[in-house]
């Protein structure tokens, strides 16, 4: 039994690793698109003297854009160097894993940082490098930093703990709670060994204040602490608001496509019933945050649900793995726990890593029309010489996306369409559209671009014009229709084939 263990273990590993390896090879040459290539537009703006917040509207916290200027500077500002980013992140998952379920050997951190891998990939190109991603990967090392700090008695590897939570905690402030319950998990499990508490968690104070404190030292900088502050209380919360689905479509998708492995988890835990050390109570706390956020940010995007993937994989693989060695005389029950892990792994190995790669392999990262008809168009309506002198009205369709690859700076900082379609009573929506008033009416710019789509959850076909008839007659009276672009052919950049936005080209007359 121990060999035909270890070979299925072997099996599982291989199909997993080359998996892995194919999701690498097939999305080295992904283009830079989605919310990524918006932070990347608005880093570049943020380097020729553009600040966040009070030039830029922008709902992103600062660490967002702070760590993506570093990451520009280390890899570099193009689509293969954030690859090599998201690649990045990926490795550093996966070396996380290996620390939080070292008792079980070298499998089940394999088997999650496959996985791990495959679903972000399977997610499709928008999500290469999201910020979530990003907070995902700092918590789960901070957790990585915190065992060892537990398992060694480490000042150092508690102040790793809290510069890594307080970097999570620049990307999204809700990381606060899981980085202060695990905190409280290793103060308690120290005190029980009679371990002097005041180094240890002055060292993770001191780490936690390390990236606000830079935060601040940047918003103070670009002279955008006020308006930070009323991003937070105007923008911020209307974006909150948008978008929102029903619970059961949340709680559906915060696992899939892991649902069988899931559902089979659960079945051994209750047969199992292990105990709950505190090393799988730090694993469990995640678990628990990551689906609270995903259910408290509403709108179910994919990406939402990285922090409870980089907790759940582990634990269930690391669960999985212990459950599979029968001891002599084993129960029906113990029996029964065995057979649910050996299926469990082998559809995670057998099945979704494989399928994961399939599925990324077929989708067509070159066909990106709507960016290269852009630019076609944008070319030949001047090239450089539009810089400044243009004017996006969108959010992620790819008209930033445009601009940023051509190194044009718009003529304002408004960068996205959602504030300006708004409800017409609400103040944000009367803000960004006095401030557009003043920034785009009464200083039009050569040339404006508007997409067809609406940014959350709005309607397509440029029916967000209706919501906000006065630009409409704005661009009838300053402006002549250039070009009126829509696409011929469908997109593949994730699980659904669809056709993408359109846009339009408006010169002043």
């Amino acid at each position: 039994m121990p060999n035909a263990l270890r070979l299925f273990r072997l099996t599982l590993a291989t199909s997993l690793i080359v998996s892995a390896l194919l999701f690498v090879l097939w999305s080295r040459h992904w283009p830079l698109v989605g919310d990524a290539s918006l932070i990347h537009y608005i880093c570049f703006l943020i380097q020729h003297g553009m600040a966040p917040y009070r030039v830029i509207g922008e709902m992103s916290m600062p660490g967002t854009f702070l760590i993506e200027i570093g990451a520009m500077h280390v890899f570099g500002p193009g689509a293969l160097a954030w690859r090599i980013f998201d690649f990045s992140l990926l490795a550093v998952s996966a070396a996380s894993f290996a620390i939080l379920t070292r008792r079980a050997g070298w499998f089940p951190a394999i088997f999650a940082g496959a996985l791990f891998a495959l679903i972000h990939g399977r997610d499709g190109l928008a999500q290469g490098g999201q910020r979530d991603l990003t907070m995902a990967v700092l918590l789960v090392a901070g957790t990585a930093a915190l065992a060892l700090a537990v398992r060694h008695r480490s000042v150092a590897a508690m102040a790793a703990f809290g510069l890594l939570a307080g970097l999570a905690l620049s990307i999204k402030p809700t990381a606060i709670p899981l980085s202060l319950a695990e905190l409280l998990i290793a103060m308690y499990i120290l005190s029980e060994r009679r371990v002097a508490l005041p180094k240890p968690l002055a060292a993770s104070i001191l780490g936690v204040l390390i990236a606000p404190a830079t935060a601040l030292a940047f918003l103070v900088h670009e002279q955008a602490v006020a308006a930070f502050w009323a991003s937070l209380h105007g923008l911020v919360l209307y974006y909150a608001s948008l978008g929102h689905k029903p619970l059961g479509f949340l709680l559906l998708h915060s696992i899939s496509p892991l649902m069988p492995l899931v559902l089979l988890w659960l079945l051994v835990l209750a047969l199992l019933r292990p105990q709950v050390d505190w090393e799988r109570a730090l694993l469990l706390t995640g678990v628990a945050f990551g689906l609270l956020s995903y259910i408290l940010q509403a709108r179910g995007f994919p990406y939402y649900r990285y922090p409870l993937l980089a907790f759940l994989l582990p634990i269930m693989a690391l669960d999985f793995t212990e459950a599979m060695p029968l001891p002599r005389a084993a129960t029906l029950r113990r029996k029964c726990v065995a057979i649910l892990a050996v299926i469990a792994l082998g559809v995670g190995g057998l099945f979704l890593a494989p399928q994961s790669a399939i599925l990324i392999h077929r989708y067509r990262w070159w066909e990106a029309d709507f960016n290269t008809t852009l630019e076609q168009n944008l070319n030949r309506l001047g090239g450089q010489r539009l810089s400044g002198q243009i004017q996006c009205i969108d959010s992620i369709s790819g008209c930033d996306t445009t601009l940023y690859k051509m190194q044009l700076l718009p003529a304002t900082g408004i960068l996205l369409d959602f504030p300006l379609f708004g409800e017409d009573r609400l103040p944000v929506v009367q803000q960004a559209r006095a401030h557009f008033r003043e920034a785009v009416f009464q200083k039009p710019p050569e040339v404006i671009i508007v997409t067809s789509a609406l940014y959350v959850d709005g309607p397509g076909d440029y029916q967000k014009l209706a919501r906000w008839p006065e630009l409409t007659t704005f661009l009838a009276g300053d402006y002549t229709l250039d070009t009126d672009w829509h696409p011929t052919r469908t997109l593949r950049w994730w699980s659904r084939e669809e056709f993408g936005p359109s846009y339009k080209i408006y010169v002043r007359k």
